[in-house]
Formats: C-alpha cells, structure tokens, sequence
C-alpha cells in the first residue's frame, strides 16, 4: 500500500540557481543571456514605459516611428508568461495622424492603465490627450482619446496619477503667451468613465511671470491632490507645492507653498504619500549634489525643518532618488557618485525622517564597476525589490541586475544579486520594473544589437530564480516505506510530478520505474511535497522526481538514494555512500541472522587493499567505514562474502 500525502505551507528558500538550458516556462527565458523579445518588429522604440496590472502581467507603452509616418504612441499588454494578449507588433494609441510624444502610464484599480501624451499639430500647436486601456487592446475612451488642453499654449511638462477609485489626476505647465512669457500650471480631474469632471478652468492653480518646469501630481484618495513643480525664483530653482480640494479649488491660499532650501537650487524630485502627508526626496545643485527628505502635511505645514533631514552623509554626490512607501515607512534609493565610481543604495525612513537600515544606507552591492539607473517597487508580501544597471567596465555593455530585501534590510537573494540580462552584444536602457503579484518581478527594458531596436523582458520569481525548480529532494526509511520528499518553487497551473524508482544509480538508464503522481493544488511561494513507497526490492534504491509542466514541458530532480532493506531473506550489500568519495565512505549491508562475514577491498588490478576475515556481525543493518587515506584516485572494487552469499559493487576515489 502506497500513502500520498501533500502539505502546502510557506517557506524561505535559499538556494543557488542553475540554469537548465532545455527548460522553459512559457515564453520566458531561463537564461539571462538571451532575454525574451516582447513587441514584434519595433523600429525605434523610445519612452518605453511599463506599469503593472492585477494578475501579474504588464502594460508596455513606447513611442516610435512606423512606415514612414508621423511618430505615434504604442502599447500591448502581455501575462504573467510573457505572451501578448493581443498584437505584438503593439496598437496604436489613437488614429489621430499628429505627432504622437512623451507618453506617461499609470496603472488604475480596476486592472486597466491611463496613458497621457503631448499631440502635436504642426499647424494649430501642441495638445495633451488622455486614454484608458484594457488588457484585450481596447481603447475605452474614444479611436482618439480625450482631449485635455487646447493648443493656445506651449506644454513645458505633464504628471498622471490615479487614485484608488479609479479617478485620474493631470497637472501640467505650460506657457501661456510667448509675448509676455507668463508660466501656469494647469490641472485635470477625469472620472472613471472619461469624464472630465472639475479642472482648473474653475480657478487657475497658479499663474507667474518666473519659469516653471517639472510637475508632479499626487492624489489624496479623497477626491483632491497635491500638486508640485519647479519654479525659478531670485535665481534659485525652489520646489513648490499646493493642493487642490475635491471640487478643484486651491486651499492654500494664492501663493504657493516652497518646501525645498531657501539658498539651495533643486535638480530633481520624487514624492509620494507617507500616511496622510507628502513625503520628498528632494536632489540640490552644488559641488557636490546632495538629497534631502521633506514631509509635509495635509494642512500645508513643514514637518521636518525649512531645510529637511540629509538622506545620507556618506561623502560623494547623490543623484537619482527613488521611493517606495510601506506602513508610513519610506524606503529610498539612490546612487552616490565618489571618485567617478557610482553606487547604488537603499535607506528606510520612519515617520520621523529617522534611518533603520545604518546611519547611511546600504550599498545594494559590493562589486568593482558602477551601478546607476535602479528602479524600485514593493512586492505588496513584505520585501522591496530592486533592479539597476550594472556596469562592471568601460569596455563592455552593462548588465542589468535585482535583489530582494526584507523589511529590517537583509538580501533576500543571492548577496550579488540575481542578472537580469548579461548578453554582452546588447545596449540596455529605459529599464522598468513590474511587480508579478507573487512577490517576483518583471523586468522590461530596451536592448541595442546592430541593426535592430528591440524590447525585451525577463521574469523574476519570488525565489530569485527564472523558472520553475524542484529543490532539496530527499528519500528517507520510515518504517517498512520510504519517503520522498521536495519542495517547489515557482509552480504554474496545471504542473504535476511523476515519482520515479531505479536499482541504478545512471540518471540516464532506461530503468526508472514511475511509483506514484502528485498534482499541484495550490499556488504558493512554495510547495512541499512527500510521497510514500513501499518497493518490492532491498538494497541501494535511487529516486527522482520529473516535473510535468503544461505545454509537455519537463524538469527532472537530481537523484536521491536510499538505503532499504524489509522482509529480505539473504543478506544484501548497498552501494556505499558518498561515491565518489575522497576521505571516506559508508559500505552498508544486511544479514537476515547473526553471521560471520568476509569484506574485501580491491583496486582495478584486483589487488586486495583491505580485508576483514570471518569477522561475526549480529543480524539487521551493518556500517563499515572504509577511509581513501594514502589511495591514489580511480576504480575500486568491494566485495561481501556470507556464507554462500556474494556480491560485488564499485566505488570511485577522488582527488
């Protein structure tokens, strides 16, 4: 009788990838050396952005230039495999014949994603336009999407965000009047349905004569938003801030609120939501560049001091910060630039600016190069995952890498990280990173080869691995059954495992006997598994497991070997373990009653090496350990004598 039994719980893999070259899971790769080609036939893709969807798939959106046409805004969406769900060559993401830039996405809470772009009428100007998209290729708001601007004005830059009502945001600068040179910033509030329902037509966010530039936009999932820009004032570049109630008013009076330095001028900025605040990374000009937090409250006031907390005081420049926020917690990434070597690192803030992770971050690497361009995201399971680009020479392409990390700030996967992409004939950049909802990722970015522009993607398990894996099998005697036993990583849906048994210790042999199947039923982190057989055979006895995964594709385990020995009537020797061996090695044999028994060791010129000699061993499971000390490498042979019981078995010394 055979007992199959099958626990489904969490559990921390640590493990040492290898790439099994034969192996794939759906489209894509196992190695990070060729990478899967995601949109069919691009021409030149640039502003390549991908936003993530519910089920663990992506949206990608690029511009590019087709048949000789005016530029135009692309996008298809594709799962959780990598297969496009509708054209790969991508859908346009309007008719219209204009000149299509600059396209920003966002996802929304209903699983499709909003794209804004800037259209540009050679004749009549500049306008932005808005869409909603599905992940079966449907544009929801019109062949032409909505018209948000008109084309009076000279659009300077544009932000998009949703809130968790599906409600979407656009601010924007733009310059209304060549003549007088006046700057505003200009705002949008559209409904689920396309509808733009208040705007800043109702009262202007902000008009001045001083140049404006870099907005950014953040719900308050209360119907209002904070809006931020970039306005050069008394020669200084400040960071500016006021927020829109929920009917499209401004409430902080008319002037504007500066939460950056007085004396400093501003690079760049990230932001986002701490709580209910607005928390920013705010990068100043200097001889060295330097990033300070600031946090600002619902009401408009600073919290942390006019000039904010240091992100680090690691010496160097800092550029390039970025954010994830989890439980009024910010983590913040950055690279530091110090005698031309760039860094990449990771700091989490509390919410009172306070570091956890050290006094000055921590270096997501530590390897000779330059490590620059990281994307950020929290896996929504606990951990921050991390993907940059990693050049280790000036005279090669860089490759791109990931991590994973924890909340209190250790690695979770390999202490170097895991490559994303390593192919040396391939120019990367515009990389972006897409949560799987598994706690994995997946990457998307552009690569460079002679004579072709190409997007690409690579997969990222939750176990920093790219494809499915059956790890640590085992077999064990428990009583009169053996167990086997396995985890595994990274299941797909249908994926079953056949138990095979074998006297032979070749994993090629034609012997292997299937003993039992186990199905998956259900998709975790990882899976344990056990089975339990009873064999018709004693002595040395090998097990593997094959995975079945859809599509005919299999992965086979290693070989575990087991030692079993149940209702024999003669005595039996087991192949000896370890073997090879260097130091030492387990001979193992039964006796069904008390015996005298005779064990030879020979070499292959059938010289005897060692010799016991009707020595009496009691009945049951017998160990002798035979030592390789002062043995050249090579074949050797041991052999039992009970009574007029004989076998023979080899073993293998190594250096």
């Amino acid at each position: 009788m055979r007992i199959v039994k099958q626990l489904n719980i969490f559990f921390v893999i640590e493990l040492v990838f290898v790439c099994i070259s034969n192996i794939s899971v759906a489209q894509w790769a196992n190695d990070p050396s060729s990478n899967t080609k995601l949109v069919t036939d691009p021409i030149n893709p640039i502003n390549i952005s991908a936003v993530k969807d519910l089920d663990g798939g992506a949206y990608i959106f690029w511009q590019d230039k087709k048949n000789n046409l005016n530029s135009n805004i692309y996008f298809l969406h594709i799962d959780q495999n990598g297969n496009a769900n509708f054209r790969s060559d991508g859908k346009a993401i309007t008719t219209n014949n204009n000149i299509k830039e600059n396209p920003i996405a966002v996802s929304d809470p209903n699983g499709n994603s909003k794209v804004v772009w800037e259209e540009v009428d050679k004749k009549k100007g500049s306008n932005l336009f808005i869409q909603n998209v599905t992940n079966n290729g449907l544009r929801l708001w019109g062949a032409n999407g909505l018209q948000l601007t008109d084309s009076k004005s000279e659009k300077i830059d544009y932000s998009l965000k949703t809130d968790n009502k599906g409600f979407s945001f656009v601010s924007y600068v733009y310059k209304t009047s060549q003549s007088n040179n006046k700057y505003s910033i200009g705002f949008k509030k559209i409904d689920p349905n396309g509808r733009v329902i208040n705007d800043s037509s109702k009262g202007m966010v902000y008009n001045t004569s001083n140049i404006l530039s870099e907005t950014d936009i953040i719900p308050d999932n209360k119907g209002g938003s904070f809006i931020l820009w970039l306005e050069n004032i008394n020669q200084k570049t400040m960071l500016c801030m006021q927020f829109i109630d929920s009917v499209g008013l401004t409430k902080w009076g008319n002037k504007p609120l500066t939460i950056s330095k007085a004396k400093s001028s501003v690079i760049s900025y990230s932001v986002g939501t701490m709580g209910k605040s607005v928390y920013a990374a705010i990068t100043y000009q200097g001889t060295k560049k330097k990033i300070y937090q600031q946090l600002v409250s619902e009401k408009g006031k600073i919290l942390w001091g006019s000039d904010g907390k240091p992100i680090t005081y690691q010496v160097g420049s800092q550029i390039n910060p970025k954010i994830v926020f989890i439980d009024s917690t910010a983590v913040v990434s950055w690279t530091n630039e110090y005698e031309k070597v760039k860094d990449v690192l990771i700091q989490r803030f509390d919410n009172n600016g306070k570091p956890l992770w050290g006094s000055n971050g921590k270096k997501i690497i530590n390897i000779t190069g330059n490590q620059f361009g990281q994307q950020l995201l929290y896996d929504g399971k606990g951990a921050i995952i991390i993907a940059w680009i990693d050049k280790k020479d000036n005279g090669s392409y860089a490759n791109l890498s990931i991590q994973k990390i924890d909340l209190n700030g250790e690695f979770i996967w390999d202490p170097d990280g895991v490559t994303i992409s390593s192919s040396q004939n391939i120019q990367k950049s515009y990389l972006n990173l897409v949560p799987d909802t598994e706690g994995g990722a997946i990457a998307v970015f552009r690569g460079i080869t002679v004579g072709h522009n190409d997007i690409y993607g690579q997969k990222i398990f939750n176990t920093g691995t790219y494809a499915s894996q059956i790890l640590g099998l085992s077999s064990e005697v428990v009583d009169d059954s053996i167990k086997i036993f396995w985890y595994a990583a990274n299941e797909e849906d249908g994926t079953n495992y056949s138990i095979q048994r074998s006297e032979q210790a070749s994993e090629t042999n034609d012997e292997w006997k299937t003993v039992g199947t186990l199905r998956v039923e259900n998709k975790k982190q990882a899976n344990y598994y056990e089975y339990y057989d009873v064999p018709d055979v004693s002595g040395s006895i090998f097990y593997r497991v094959v995975q079945n995964i859809k599509g005919n594709e299999t992965q086979i385990s290693p070989t575990s070997k087991v030692d079993y020995f149940h209702n024999v009537e003669s005595a039996v020797l087991a192949q000896n373990t370890p073997n090879p061996f260097s130091d030492s090695t387990t001979i193992t044999f039964y006796l069904p009653k008390d015996e005298n028994v005779t064990l030879e060791i020979f070499n292959s010129n059938v010289e005897t090496i060692k010799k016991i000699d009707e020595q009496e061993y009691p009945a049951g499971k017998n160990n002798f350990i035979f030592s390789a000390q002062g043995l050249q490498p090579g074949v050797y042979y041991y052999r039992l004598k009970v009574s007029d019981f004989v076998d023979v078995k080899k073993m293998v010394i190594t250096d």
